[in-house]
């Protein structure tokens, strides 16, 4: 009777054999088109990883400190952190693990390691402070659940940048509950001789305890506005039924959180229409009484705790979170408006947004934007035939 291959067997055949495969693409760029152990969420990473990134450097990039200090003490997910980072640390030090947290851009706030793999990652830079990004770092864990928006494992040689070819990798990202915004990525990495299918299932539930812990001011603001596509606006959990004017209130003064005098008020919602103070005064009165008051003046501004959907695309699109960005998008900002201001975010927004669409060479991330029902989806639908047509 043949002898079942240990468990260690196995996982350094599979080592061996991406370690190959590896080697044959950063030495000709080719891949193999049949019978491959690489992934294709991989395969596609280590092509765009090509185009700019040596896969030979010996650490990923690190910011000077005391940047990530500082970023860390102001994250919400340091405080959703707190209650289990004991429990937490202690499973690292038993486990000989590496966890940390990465913001939404990729970079590591806030490790944990026991002793013996603290100085491992050290010399590789999974640090605090280090930037992960697929950019900056080739494929990893970290970088392809901020892609993907999903759990993901990357194992030896499935890294891009040969430094981590002795490691495992899990992450998931950690979503706002109302916006489905990345506002980071939680990671657990370790030796790959230590790799188990549990790893993955750990880290999402372990995401899952964290995001239940994220302040009340990130899980529940009190007043939402969703201006992408149909507008809609929520008020504690309610939806309230507003007038396109008031809607148009309500998005200018989130766009001035410092708050506007009546007559800028005016000058942003009408223009050079004929429409007296009054009657602006009278859309305010009305307003106020619909947010039970919260709603100060002299200058008008919100007095409660905001999330709008424009304000979060368009801090994607400065951070150049296109992916994120494209999730996001559900069509035109405020469509039907006519507020000078508006009108110019509007063209803003769309006018990125094409350049968005247009550089977008995942089919993945284009499916996933019609799927959330995007109403402007009309180029989202043309790029993905155009990337069809390519493929063919």
């Amino acid at each position: 009777m043949l002898q079942q291959p240990s468990r260690r067997e196995v996982l350094e055949q599979r080592q061996q054999a991406l370690a190959q495969v590896w080697q044959t693409f950063v030495t000709g760029g080719a891949l193999p088109t049949t019978g491959s152990v690489l992934a294709a969420d991989i395969a596609a990473s280590w092509r765009r990883c090509l185009q700019h990134l040596n896969p030979w450097k010996t650490a990923a990039p690190l910011e000077v400190q005391p940047l990530p200090q500082k970023l860390w003490e102001a994250s919400p997910l340091r405080q959703a952190i707190l209650p289990v980072q004991a429990a937490l640390e202690q499973v690292v030090a038993d486990g000989s693990m590496v966890a940390a947290m990465a913001d939404g851009l990729g970079r590591i706030l806030w490790t944990s390691a026991n002793p013996y793999m603290h100085g491992r990652a050290a010399r590789v830079h999974l640090v605090a402070g280090s930037c992960w990004d697929e950019r900056s770092a080739g494929t990893n864990a970290i970088a392809l659940a901020l892609r993907h928006r999903r759990t993901v494992v990357v194992f030896a040689a499935e890294h891009y940048s040969r430094y981590m070819h002795d490691w495992v990798c899990y992450a998931t990202p950690i979503l706002h509950p109302q916006s489905g915004e990345t506002l980071g990525i939680f990671s657990v990495a370790t030796l790959w001789d230590n790799h188990t299918p549990f790893g993955e299932l750990a880290v999402t539930e372990l995401a899952r305890t964290i995001r239940r812990h994220l302040p009340d001011s990130q899980r529940h603001a009190e007043l939402q506005i969703h201006a992408l596509g149909f507008p809609r606006v929520i008020f504690r959990g309610q939806e309230i039924h507003l007038s396109l004017r008031q809607t148009e209130i309500l998005c200018l003064l989130i766009l001035n959180p410092q708050g506007l005098p009546l007559a800028g008020l005016h000058s942003a919602l009408y223009g050079d229409a004929p429409v007296t103070l009054a009657s602006l005064k009278a859309e305010l009165s009305h307003l106020r009484h619909l947010l039970d008051g919260q709603i100060g003046s002299r200058p008008y501004r919100l007095l409660v705790s905001t999330w709008a959907d424009f304000v979060i695309l368009w801090q994607l699109l400065k951070d150049q979170q296109a992916d994120q960005a494209l999730n996001l998008y559900r069509g035109v900002f405020m469509p039907s408006s006519a507020s000078p201001e508006l009108e110019e975010w509007r063209n803003c927004i769309e006018a990125v947004m094409e350049q968005v669409v247009a550089a977008c060479r995942d089919p993945e991330v284009l499916i996933g934007s019609l799927c959330n029902g995007a109403q402007g989806s009309e180029r989202v639908r043309e790029r993905l035939a155009e990337l069809v047509g390519e493929s063919s």
